[in-house]
């Protein structure tokens, strides 16, 4: 269950991740993206082209050293094989000539008479006899017929041999030098031989000096072939050099005659390694006794399976490689020089197209700042230029419409003023007509209905205290009349002032029960204008009433106040109820009068509303009066 849900989210993450990759490439600037698209495809050019020469160059490199290094360990190989050779002819040639100085000697004794010519035979086969070449090498003679003359083993002495290879040959030659395959009895396999003959032809005897390959090692002189096999040079530090199967170093620059085997210090798994393959190339780290660090070498090596000899050819990579540190600089160094090249042309196209974008976006800012009089020059005729084009006839357009709009805004506000003044006008009428015509009515009816309790009362007719009820209704009716009137018609603006007035709309309410008023009143503001005090009186009555009758508050503040720092107005109503929708749609008719009152006065209608209760905010310039 727990791998099930980690994978899960992972698979949730990635399209998070690439989402959240599309979303900052989109939101880049047009050059950024315009130099990302170049240095990605410049990058994944580059880095393809150099991987290919790379790859193309180092396999070369590779193909070449490791050519160079086979030729050499072959040319090495046949070296040793040739010194090897010409050593071991040269000493067996000189055992040869050497015994037929010897037997032409004694030949010439028995000729002299000194000695009898059985006599000469027999010591010069002792002579032979008594000398060995090498470990199991040895002289015997043969004669033209194939037939043994002299050999260390007496058995074979009169035989003849003649069916041997070999001795065909040395029947034929009878002098020079001879190779061949030879297995004595006893012997599972056969061995390389070679063997020197000289013929002694008083006698008709072939004296041949014959010893095993494998025992010709004894006879080489490194010093023959040491200098040249050193002067072998791969890179600045490459060499080659010869190893023996006990791990003696043969020849070797920094290591001659050590013994890797029994030296703890130097690593010998590679040699080892090489002696099991016999033939291949190895590559390892290498630390010569001179060198301060190790380094990894390239090695070619063959195997002399006559002497057991490892030959080898070898160079370090690092040296090899540095053709490939000099491309890679280069390489590099060309990259950043057409990064920097790609860079500016890069900036200078995309700066083409962003200045004219940046031109428009800062036009299209002033026109929604107001001022749409704003154009674009239209210089070239790419899509740019039609891009600049279009915005001005967009501008010609709107500008036209703007002005259209103002004429019918102005109108409508013109028209809306003269409603709203009609309006003002009749309730003014209205109020005026309830205080001077109704109100004297209601009071002679008042004075009527005393009079007839009082004539009740004289005559203790019982419909007196009816009499004296309907004297308190219509004082009642005069009251509410002449408040009636002073709502509609609010002449105490001008005959006490603006902050009177709105002390009084708090004592017109005060008979609410449970909700205490609080008047806080600036006396340096005072509102001169008569029909800009009208709106605010209005403005501030309709917010107490609404307070009043649906917000459940206990305490409502009314507060008229000057703002030292800018000397503006500051008019507002707060209660602590219960608050109102902030949405439109669940705001009353109400509300929107007064955000149009406080529009028809260039005043600002704020409407700042919670759970911890409403305030109704109207900031008003001290100019605007005198512009209404």
């Amino acid at each position: 269950m727990t791998e099930l849900g980690t994978t899960d989210v992972t698979k949730g993450t990635k399209p998070g991740r690439f989402h959240g990759l599309r979303l900052f490439l989109s939101s880049l600037q047009i050059r950024y993206k315009f130099l990302f698209s170049f240095a990605l495809i410049f990058f994944l050019s580059m880095l393809l082209c150099n991987l290919f020469i790379y790859v193309y160059v180092r396999h070369s490199i590779e193909a070449r050293i490791e050519s160079e290094l086979s030729n050499t360990t072959a040319m090495i190989y046949n070296m040793v094989n040739t010194s090897v050779n010409v050593a071991i002819k040269n000493h067996l040639r000189a055992v040869a000539e050497k015994n037929l100085d010897i037997l032409t000697a004694l030949n010439q004794k028995a000729l002299a008479g000194a000695i009898s010519r059985e006599d000469a035979r027999k010591r010069a086969a002792e002579v032979i006899l008594s000398q060995t070449i090498g470990t199991s090498g040895y002289l015997y003679c043969l004669d033209s017929h194939g037939d043994v003359a002299v050999h260390p083993r007496t058995e074979l002495i009169g035989t003849n041999v003649a069916e041997h290879a070999f001795a065909r040959q040395m029947m034929e030659k009878k002098q020079g030098y001879l190779e061949y395959e030879w297995k004595n009895p006893g012997e599972k396999n056969p061995r390389p031989k070679a063997l020197y003959m000289a013929h002694f032809e008083p006698w008709d005897w072939i004296i041949a000096a014959s010893a095993y390959r494998s025992e010709f090692i004894r006879l080489v002189n490194v010093q023959d072939f040491r200098q040249s096999i050193l002067s072998l040079k791969f890179g600045q530090s490459g060499y080659a050099f010869v190893f023996d199967r006990t791990g003696r170093a043969i020849i070797h620059p920094a290591l001659q005659d050590v013994n890797i085997f029994q030296t703890p210090e130097l690593p010998d798994q590679y040699l080892k390694d090489m002696m099991q393959r016999k033939k291949g190339r190895s590559v390892y780290y290498w630390k010569n006794p001179q060198e301060t660090r190790a380094r990894k070498k390239l090695v070619i090596f063959n195997y002399i399976p006559d002497y057991q000899w490892i030959v080898a050819s070898s160079s370090y990579l690092d040296e090899l490689y540095q053709p490939l540190k000099t491309i890679r600089n280069v390489f590099i160094s060309i990259s950043l020089l057409f990064f920097c090249i790609m860079l500016a042309v890069t900036f200078g196209i995309s700066r083409t197209i962003t200045t004219p974008l940046r031109q428009l976006m800062a036009r299209f800012s002033t026109a929604t700042a107001g001022d749409y009089s704003t154009r674009m020059e239209s210089r070239s005729g790419d899509e740019v230029g039609q891009l600049a084009r279009y915005f001005n006839r967009f501008m010609d357009q709107l500008e036209t419409t703007r002005q259209k709009l103002e004429m019918d805004t102005i109108r409508s506000q013109n028209l809306e003023k003269q409603l709203m003044q009609a309006g003002d006008r009749e309730r003014m009428n209205i109020g005026q007509e309830l205080h001077d015509d109704l109100c004297p009515h209601l009071i002679g009816i008042s004075g009527l209905t005393a009079v007839i309790r009082d004539d009740l009362k004289s005559r203790n007719d019982p419909t007196a205290e009816l009499a004296r009820k309907m004297g308190v209704l219509m004082e009642d009716a005069v009251e509410k009349t002449r408040q009636l009137a002073r709502g509609l018609c609010p002449v105490h603006l001008v005959s006490r002032g603006f902050q009177s007035a709105l002390e009084e709309i708090a004592d017109q309410f005060a008979y609410y029960p449970g909700i205490r008023f609080e008047c806080h009143m600036d006396e340096e503001v005072d509102i001169l204008e008569d029909s800009c005090a009208i709106h605010l009186y209005r403005i501030a009555r309709e917010a107490v009433n609404n307070a009043v009758k649906h917000s459940n508050c206990d305490r409502i503040t009314i507060s008229l106040v000057r703002d030292a720092a800018d000397g503006l107005i500051h008019l507002s109503v707060t209660d602590n109820g219960t608050g109102i929708d902030p949405e439109p749609s669940g705001r009353g008719i109400g509300l929107q009068i007064m955000a149009y009152r406080a529009k028809i006065i260039d005043a600002q209608f704020n409407i700042d509303t919670g759970p911890k209760g409403t305030q109704i905010h109207v900031v008003l310039s001290s100019s605007a009066p005198d512009q209404i």
